[in-house]
Formats: structure tokens, C-alpha cells, sequence
């Protein structure tokens, strides 16, 4: 895949939204890309201390700073940052911290891409920027009220006007409930914009997501009692403070929640943690087991071709996409397994994949059951073109005519195939088969 204006998206998404963290599990390889001069170095790395145990990093190198790509990893608390088309000058490969959330620094190279993995005690927010030749990364809480305050404009600079249009246009329409699979809960939430800014936590019994700069109409300002679908959620309260939309939903005591964006549907559910024996059994019977790493996703209308491939990275599978997968998409992911956030891409477009060992082939599903069925009847042809063959069975302690009738008689318990034939010598006994 082509992914030079791919990854300019994502970071150019990564940067815009940078208030809440893009989780993946990240492979050893590194994406190609060609999209600066290879003759691009990494030449110093410095960092300060902020406020609220946040930590400012300058990566500078020798020409003009790329736009940084970040991913982050839950366990171990990891956040790496590739740099395009950049190289690694004299720096220092390993360097120690121990300042804020940061405990320590990796620097790495692989093709045209330098990779700078921070080592942190837990996963924090971080965001990211350039200016001029450097690359400065905020790691910690300081941002989180920068992300909160302001939006970003289409030149890089945040400003308080943007805000006030955000706070304007980003709404909510609509508010639902419906009982999901196995006895979960979804409480789906239409928005007018779908790159409003959610913040998700979850408070013993309560999960609570923040709306950033959002609007709602009055009538959604109330509490919703759902004790009726039998799920663990009892009550959806929804209240407006300041220029944000605070819900507040309160489960039982044993629970997961899950929080995903398909375009302009915000989805959370959640899903009891403890099942019986029977409902166990059941799950194994009718619903798939999704086993690995979670992850967390937040991209804002980027190619479905980048998001299958950071897909691939993230599982260390081989994909091969087909040329008719186009479109885009924009997810929010939280606390996914990678191979329930790929069942989610591949819903939500229409495709279908078939996997063949550790290569999976993703296409839209017309294409691939049409290829089935072409494939179907060219064995069929094969089959009706193969040649015949025939054998001579010699018959003892019975008639040989009986055992061809019943080896011939009737249309649904013959044992021939549509080209074979039976018949029979009475003067040896002898039966001539032919298939």
C-alpha cells in the first residue's frame, strides 16, 4: 500500500486530536514511506520539566522537522514516535529520565525511519508539534488541559476563535439504549460532528464520558432508568457543565465497558464481567472469542487502507488488501482486542476477509464470495472433465444384476456419479463399473 499521504493524515489527525492517546501494539518492522530525504538527521535530543509532572521533549534534527507519527502501548506503558525519512546522527541510543511519567528513552533506525521509544512508569496523554527543526512532544497532564481549551486550526496554530466555532457546531442528536449480545448494554450517542473530542474514565459502579465543547438539546438533560433490559446498566444521567456534556452511567458491580466511534456513532458498552456456566457455554456456541492485545484506536476520517495496515502491524499478520478497498473511515477505539478492531473496520465497510495460515486477504464480501463461487465451478469442470474409469467386479454369492440395481436405483441412493455407469455380463457374474 501507498502510504505516503496516509501517514501524513494520521499525523496530522494525531496532532489535531491529540488529547486522547492512540493505543496500539506496534510490530518490530516499520512502515515505508519515502515522503522526506533519507539525508535527514537526528542530531539532539533535550527535555524539561513542566507543571502537573509533565515533561517536554525537543527532538532536533538537521533540516526541517517532519510530522511525527505516535503510537503507544498499554502494557508495557510505552509511547514510540517515528520520524520519517530521518535518520540517527550522534545521539544517544539509550538515555535515562526518571523525570514526570518518563523513565527512559530509546532511540532506534530502521530504512528511512527513526523510532524514539519513551519508557514510561503508566500511560499518559501526550501530544505532539513542530516548529522549525524540532519536534516537541508534551508528555503528561499539562496538555491535556491545552487539548481541552483549544482547537487546532487547518495552519498548525490554536486559537480561541476555533474554539468557539467547535463549542458551536459539535453536538448531540440523539441518545439510545439497546441490549446488546449476551446481556450487554450500548449506549449510543448520534453526533453532529464525529471529530468531537470524548474523554472516557471509569469511576467504581460509574463510567463517565466528558463530550468536549458539545451542544444538546434540553430534552437529553435528564436521567434514563434501563433496569428493564436486564443488563448491567441501571441509569444514563445526562447533564451539561460548563460547555461540555457529562454522562454518567452507573453499572453493577461486575463489569467491562468498551467504547468505539463508527463515523458520527459513539458507542459504549458494557458487558457484564462474571457469566454463568450456561451463559458461558452459550457465548462459546454462538458468539467468536476475540483473544488479543487490546488496544486503542482514535483516528478522524483516514483511509481504511491505513487502518488495515497499522492492523497488520499491530498483529504481525500478513494482509493483502484488494484494489477495490477504498473509503474512508473514522473510528474510536477503547480497550479493543486488535482482532475485534479489525472484525469492527470490516463491518463497518462492507468487507470480508479469508485467512490462509498467517496471511489474511481483505476485500469487500461480494468480491470474495463471487471468487468462491468461480472457483466452486471450475472444480466442477474439472470434475466433469476428468477422465473415466473402469473396472470389472467379479460377483460371488449373489447376482450380480441385483447389486447393480442397487447400486444404480433411484436418484438419491445412487453411489455413481452423474457420468457414471453400471452394467452387468449375466454369463461370468460380472459387474462393469464405469465413473
Amino acid at each position: 500500500m501507498n502510504s505516503d499521504n496516509q501517514l501524513q493524515t494520521i499525523c496530522h489527525r494525531l496532532t489535531r486530536f491529540s488529547s486522547v492517546a492512540v493505543v496500539c501494539l506496534l510490530s518490530t518492522g516499520f512502515m515505508t514511506s519515502h515522503s522526506f530525504a533519507a539525508d535527514n538527521n537526528l542530531q539532539n535530543i533535550s527535555w524539561r520539566s513542566l507543571a502537573n509532572q509533565a515533561v517536554e521533549l525537543r527532538l532536533q534534527t538537521t533540516m526541517e522537522a517532519p510530522e511525527p507519527l505516535s503510537f503507544t502501548i498499554d502494557k508495557p506503558a510505552r509511547i514510540s514516535i517515528d520520524l520519517d525519512g530521518t535518520s540517527v546522527g550522534d545521539v544517544e541510543r539509550r538515555q535515562e529520565f526518571n523525570s514526570g511519567p518518563v523513565r527512559s528513552l530509546f532511540v532506534a533506525e530502521a530504512g528511512e525511519r527513526t523510532r524514539i521509544v519513551l519508557n514510561l512508569d503508566t500511560l499518559v496523554p501526550h501530544s505532539m508539534s513542530t516548529e522549525g527543526n524540532d519536534v516537541i512532544i508534551v508528555v503528561g497532564a499539562e496538555q491535556v488541559d491545552q487539548a481541552t481549551t483549544f482547537d487546532v486550526a487547518d495552519d498548525g496554530f490554536a486559537s480561541e476563535q476555533s474554539t468557539t466555532v467547535a463549542a458551536r457546531v459539535r453536538g448531540i442528536d440523539q441518545i439510545d439504549f439497546r441490549r446488546g449480545d449476551n446481556g450487554s448494554g450500548r449506549v449510543i450517542v448520534d453526533l453532529t460532528d464525529p471529530k468531537t473530542v470524548v474523554d472516557i474514565r471509569q469511576e467504581g459502579p460509574q463510567v463517565i464520558a466528558e463530550f468536549k465543547s458539545t451542544t444538546i438539546n434540553d430534552d437529553f438533560l435528564r436521567r434514563l432508568d434501563v433496569t428493564d433490559f436486564a443488563t448491567p446498566v441501571n441509569t444514563i444521567d445526562t447533564t451539561r457543565e460548563g460547555n461540555d456534556i457529562s454522562m454518567v452511567i452507573t453499572a453493577g458491580d461486575d463489569y467491562e465497558q468498551v467504547a468505539y466511534q463508527s463515523d458520527d456513532v459513539f458507542t459504549i458498552e458494557i458487558k457484564p464481567y462474571v457469566a454463568t456456566a450456561e451463559e458461558l457455554l452459550e457465548a462459546e456456541r454462538e458468539k467468536k472469542q476475540y483473544t488479543g492485545q487490546k488496544l486503542s484506536l482514535n483516528f478522524q476520517d483516514i483511509e481504511t487502507r491505513a487502518v488495515l495496515q497499522l492492523l497488520a502491524d499491530v498483529s504481525g499478520l500478513n494482509i493483502v488488501v484488494s484494489d477495490t478497498v477504498v473509503g474512508n473511515v473514522t473510528l474510536r477505539l477503547q480497550n479493543v482486542p486488535w482482532d475485534q478492531a479489525l472484525d469492527i473496520v470490516l463491518k463497518t465497510k462492507g468487507l470480508a476477509m479469508r485467512q490462509h495460515e498467517n496471511v489474511v486477504i481483505v476485500a469487500p464480501a461480494v468480491e470474495l464470495a463471487n471468487q468462491e463461487r468461480e472457483e466452486l465451478q471450475a472444480l466442477q469442470q474439472i470434475e466433469e472433465l476428468a477422465p473415466l474409469r473402469s473396472e470389472f467386479i467379479q460377483v460371488n454369492y449373489a447376482k450380480a444384476a441385483d447389486l447393480a440395481n442397487l447400486i444404480s436405483q433411484g436418484a438419491d441412493s445412487t453411489l455413481l456419479s452423474d457420468r457414471g455407469s453400471v452394467s452387468v455380463d449375466d454369463r461370468t457374474n460380472t459387474l462393469l463399473v464405469q465413473d
